[in-house]
């Protein structure tokens, strides 16, 4: 039997051990790149059998010059960075890590939202200058009673509100395309149009995929109906909210301020710098981080490869409609 060629295109989580462990088991040969780009990606993959990748942009031009492929396993819950319809055109099953952070997401979902509230990243940076409550602190408020609301009802959605609900939220307003509105989900817990949400929350915490029709879903219209006190929270995709207007509603004191996870472009550059407002905390797109969550990840990853090279199906395989 000829070995299958699996290619990993930009390896960013250390060693593969946990990859090649599994691939064993079907006489898989595993090629590990650090970092592809443009032709040197392509004459990678063109005869791999399978592809793992991570953040590498695997556009139409590099589909089809795959000569055999039969899947492509993403490293995460995403997939913005696979052309998946022409993956479909071209037969290529397209398969992705839908649960491997579920709570690692969440956690940091309400770590920003403690962390922008009790205005933690400004009083440990003023100790470590040397200053001890000489700085004023206006502006922070109780959770307490507040108003929480929740952007998308998958699994992040799900275990943030379960970690929400020990906090005294006086509620917690949820917005889902499967969700009929109106519904009391759970004590104190609410499914609510997407208006009824950007009106009544005080926070709003985005978990929601990147597609066409959530790309700049938070637009200038949401910013202008949200309370002046609301605090955005992104860990999904920075795409999701339109960054011009978030930085201009922020300015102009439509809202409260934003924590964030996730850009539009990563790493940031000039032309939108949120990060030289005070009113937003950003961190390195690290939601999704745990020694744990990323052991899961690489297992996960691989398997979808051994499922998709035995049976022709990956285990979570993207539907292309």
């Amino acid at each position: 039997m000829n070995k299958y060629k699996v290619v990993v295109t930009d390896n960013l989580n250390g060693n593969c051990h946990i990859e090649k462990k599994i691939l064993q088991s079907i006489n898989a040969e595993v090629h590990i790149y650090k970092e592809l780009h443009g032709e040197e990606l392509c004459l990678a993959v063109e005869d791999a059998d399978a592809v793992l990748v991570d953040m590498a942009e695997i556009t139409a031009e590099v589909i089809n010059r795959m000569k055999k492929c039969r899947v492509i396993s993403r490293y995460g819950v995403g997939y913005d960075n696979v052309d998946v319809k022409a993956a479909f055109e071209a037969g290529i099953k397209v398969a992705i890590v839908p649960d491997y952070c579920v709570h690692e997401v969440a956690e940091h979902a309400f770590a920003l939202l403690l962390s922008f509230e009790r205005q933690i990243a400004q009083r440990a940076a003023a100790v470590r200058s040397g200053r001890w409550r000489d700085v004023q602190t206006p502006g922070i408020r109780r959770i307490q009673g507040s108003v929480l609301g929740i952007i998308g009802y998958g699994k992040t959605g799900l275990a943030l509100k379960r970690m929400a609900e020990g906090f005294g939220f006086s509620r917690i307003l949820v917005h889902s395309r499967g969700l009929e509105p109106g519904l009391e989900i759970d004590q104190s817990v609410y499914s609510v149009t997407m208006e009824e949400l950007l009106v009544q929350s005080d926070y709003i915490s985005i978990h929601l995929p990147l597609t066409e029709e959530t790309r700049s879903f938070i637009d200038e219209e949401s910013f202008k109906k949200m309370k002046n006190n609301a605090v955005l929270i992104n860990t999904a995709r920075g795409a999701i909210v339109d960054e011009p207007a978030l930085k201009d509603a922020i300015l102009k004191g439509e809202i409260r301020g934003a924590a964030l996870d996730v850009l539009s472009h990563e790493p940031p550059g000039s032309e939108i710098n949120l990060a030289e407002l005070d009113k937003v905390i950003i961190t390195d797109h690290r939601a999704y981080y745990s020694e744990d969550s990323i052991a899961l990840l690489k297992e996960k990853c691989a398997q979808n490869v051994v499922s998709a090279l035995k049976t022709g199906s990956p285990i979570y395989e993207v539907n292309y409609r």
